[in-house]
């Protein structure tokens, strides 16, 4: 991680570190993305495996699945090169899916090397086989001070609790609706998923176009909404700050683009984590309706939103409402588990249908 902030200051420049849009010559932001998406796409098209999403890491470490399935993390360099390019070329996706990956198949690999030696015993069973690598993941991600530029203004973010019992219940009806809010957020970054794969598999496209054109319309939109682009983990202080964009609309709009591009990064080779894309999409989302209608309480639009989107993908509650008050710090935490328990319900009922 320590490589890939060099790197990415050395392209993009400082200013890009600390959440602000990159000053970079005009040539060069162009070029960075369209080259990583060659790079990407050359990989992909001679044989390099993609990096998995976090997602199907957790399914194949699930103790519930067969338990061959953990022989199918091996350690691979394509994953490690085609996360790293992704990274750099302004990916709207985050660092958690490599990071955990990367662990997790060097803790695997090193349990194996134990076993093959006779050194250590058989492999952990259950939860504990994953965990350390998993956590692992977060635990990098945070030592390279993740987490710090994620919320290390929060603080400047002054949440007032309800001092009236009509304040309260107007913060609880927004949290219910603002939940439910997030939970459409997710269905819409799932369904633009499915209709992205069902129009590659009907092109037959090939992953060296696919990987170029997603450089292209990264370069593209970054002349027009440059914060549209990268995992925007260092966006988050100065935006709720106020900092970035002072403007209901433009919010709105970078919000919503986040979470495209998203899906359009990783339904075209640029593999990645989606946690953090849509964390501040979200965000991003909630400030703008607060800016938009001062009646939304911005801290429960922000948390309930940022929960329920999670819920809604990830199909369950419990990370989704751990990682958002680890993020904001614990603003607004009684919207972030309604936010959660909102979008999980949202998911468990469209699945039902």
């Amino acid at each position: 991680m320590a490589a890939i902030s060099f790197l990415t200051s050395l392209g993009w420049g400082d200013q890009f570190l600390k959440g602000f849009p990159s000053q970079a010559p005009f040539v060069l932001q162009l070029l960075i993305p369209i080259s990583c998406g060659l790079a990407i796409g050359l990989l992909r098209r001679a044989g390099a495996e993609p990096l998995p999403e976090l997602i199907e890491t957790f399914a194949q470490l699930d103790p519930k699945q067969d338990q061959k399935l953990q022989l199918e993390i091996q350690p691979k360099l394509s994953h490690i090169l085609l996360g790293l390019l992704a990274l750099l070329g302004g990916g709207s996706i985050g660092p958690e899916a490599l990071l955990s990956r990367s662990l997790t198949e060097w803790q695997l690999g090193l349990q194996r090397l134990k076993t093959r030696l006779a050194i250590g015993g058989r492999l952990a069973k259950g939860y504990w086989s994953w965990l350390p690598g998993l956590i692992g993941g977060f635990a990098g991600f945070a030592l390279l001070k993740g987490f710090d530029r994620f919320g290390g203004g929060e603080q400047g973010v002054i949440f007032l609790w309800p001092n009236s019992f009509s304040q309260g219940a107007s913060n609880l009806a927004w949290a219910l609706l603002l939940g439910a809010g997030g939970g459409c957020l997710g269905l819409l970054f799932l369904g633009l998923r499915r209709q992205l794969a069902k129009r590659i598999k009907r092109c037959q496209a090939s992953p060296l176009p696919l990987a170029i054109f997603t450089g292209v319309v990264l370069a593209l939109v970054n002349i027009w909404q440059p914060l549209a682009l990268f995992s925007g983990e260092q966006q988050l202080s100065p935006l709720l700050q106020g900092e970035l964009l002072n403007r209901a609309d433009q919010l709105l709009l970078v919000g919503f683009l986040k979470i495209a591009l998203c899906a359009l990064c990783l339904s075209t080779g640029w593999m990645g984590g989606l946690f953090f894309p849509l964390i501040i999409g979200a965000a991003a989302i909630g400030q703008g309706l607060h800016q938009a209608a001062g009646i939304i309480p911005g801290e429960v639009a922000i948390s309930a939103l940022v929960a329920g989107i999670q819920a809604m993908v990830l199909a369950q509650p419990w990370v989704p409402f751990v990682i958002t008050v680890v993020v904001l710090k614990g603003h607004a935490l009684p919207a972030a588990v309604i936010g959660s328990l909102m979008g999980w319900r949202l998911n468990r009922y469209v699945r039902d249908i």
